[in-house]
């Protein structure tokens, strides 16, 4: 690779050896993928050292005590426990406890420990063609495809591009990387991000790792609805960017989106084909212990709208509402009287983490001194297909996938309400 002064300086030690690590590993990484370069960077959104996995609250403060520090903007992605209302969830306090020593490290790392994955919904909007870099497949998707930055889905290199504000030119940093490979429109008129969230799923699985490029909409897609599609695009494929027409900078049209390059045959999308993936997470249960709102973690509108749902009503006995956001928004709708209403109707209001990665998952390592023993659900309720493929896949309990609206008539009724039930 072609490397500047100042990276080579990094790489041989002399800017210490926190970065020296970090650049040898960049270095590795940018090799394997044919990188000429490096790209400076302005963003990484980055690990939080998970308490339930072995070891790796420890590597975050390892890193610290190197002198280890940020040289960007730095969030912090999502983590095991709320570490301020763990008993509210159920997280054994040493759980917390662990969680907390992980926002020690990333304060003394420089890290603005969000604990989150919707960091732009806590004020970090990277702008159109800065490159970054983020540990979180929604992150990644969401700032490439809205807001028109560069990134790779980066697994711990993102930590190393935060510490160096440089990252290997390859990926979605090329130009030629950012153009459509599939065209699909949408006949269906979606509404809201729950059904967003499904076309996203159906649109993943059909891409693979390609770029699709989604268009045929009756109506620009809010923010909520743009973050759902992405999410459901991250979950059931490997793409890493969406493109919009008028939306996604700088595609003003189909034409342009394709860079050029002839416009393929459209893949048609119908209400029918949002439907079956409501259908695919709709599992035979005997009794509901979980409604969740909030993945990805809920934006200021959602919240908005989870606390007018709710005026009013109460959770039905046996059944808990979890509505899952950062701890930004969470502190900004309890300014606004928001979570003193939703709290009202027994809803419980949780930061730092989310169902599937709180210790109801059962496919990870802790450290048995921990004692986080998962919980046996019967069932969980969700609004988004993202989470209900993690449920599935990690709490490994019945989901049944819904509407926000059903889903909040589910937890005041204590039945099961699917999508677009009267």
């Amino acid at each position: 690779m072609d490397l500047t002064q100042a990276e080579r300086d990094m790489l041989e030690g002399r800017e210490g050896p926190a970065r020296e690590r970090a650049m040898k590993g960049l270095v590795q990484l940018g090799r394997a993928y044919g990188a000429p370069r490096m790209v400076e960077i302005g963003y990484a959104h980055i690990h939080a050292g998970m308490a339930l996995y072995l070891e790796d609250v420890e590597l975050m403060e390892e890193l610290a005590s190197i002198d280890a520090r940020m040289a960007v903007p730095a969030s912090v992605n999502i983590a095991n426990a709320d570490t301020v209302n763990w008993r509210a969830t159920g997280a054994p306090e040493s759980l917390a406890r662990l969680q907390r020593r992980a926002a020690g490290a990333h304060a003394r790392l420089g890290s603005d420990c969000t604990f989150t994955c919707t960091p732009y919904w806590a004020g970090h909007w990277p702008t159109w063609n800065t490159h970054m870099t983020s540990i979180e497949s929604t992150v990644t998707i969401f700032c490439n495809s809205v807001l028109g930055a560069r990134s790779n889905r980066d697994g711990f290199f993102a930590v190393y591009a935060g510490m160096t504000g440089r990252y290997p030119l390859f990926g979605y940093h090329r130009d030629e990387m950012r153009r459509g490979t599939g065209l699909f429109l949408v006949d269906a008129e979606p509404s809201g991000p729950s059904d967003f969230s499904c076309l996203g799923f159906h649109v993943g699985a059909a891409i693979g790792d390609g770029v699709p490029v989604v268009a045929g909409f009756a109506r620009r897609p809010t923010l909520d609805e743009l973050d759902a599609l992405g999410a459901g695009i991250a979950t059931s494929g490997g793409a890493s960017m969406f493109i919009v027409p008028g939306v996604t900078p700088p595609y003003a049209d189909v034409e342009a989106a394709f860079g050029g390059r002839d416009v393929p045959a459209p893949t048609r999308i119908g209400r029918a084909a949002i439907d079956a993936v409501y259908a695919r997470y709709r599992d035979a249960h005997d009794a509901i212990d979980i409604v969740h709102l909030g993945c990805p973690h809920a934006s200021w509108e959602e919240m908005k709208h989870y606390a007018r749902l709710l005026d009013g009503r109460r959770i039905a006995p046996g059944i808990e509402l979890w509505i899952t956001a950062s701890r930004n928004v969470r502190n900004a709708a309890a300014e606004a009287g928001l979570v003193a209403r939703l709290e009202a109707a027994g809803a419980k209001v949780i930061s730092d983490t989310c169902p599937m990665s709180c210790h109801f998952a059962r496919t990870v390592s802790p450290d048995p001194a921990l004692g986080v023993v998962p919980p046996r659900l019967r069932a969980v309720v969700v609004d988004s297909a993202k989470q209900a493929k993690y449920v599935r896949d990690m709490i490994q309990c019945p989901v049944l996938l819904t509407g926000a609206e059903e889903a909040v008539e589910t937890a005041c009724s204590g039945r099961f309400v699917p999508r677009g039930a009267p």
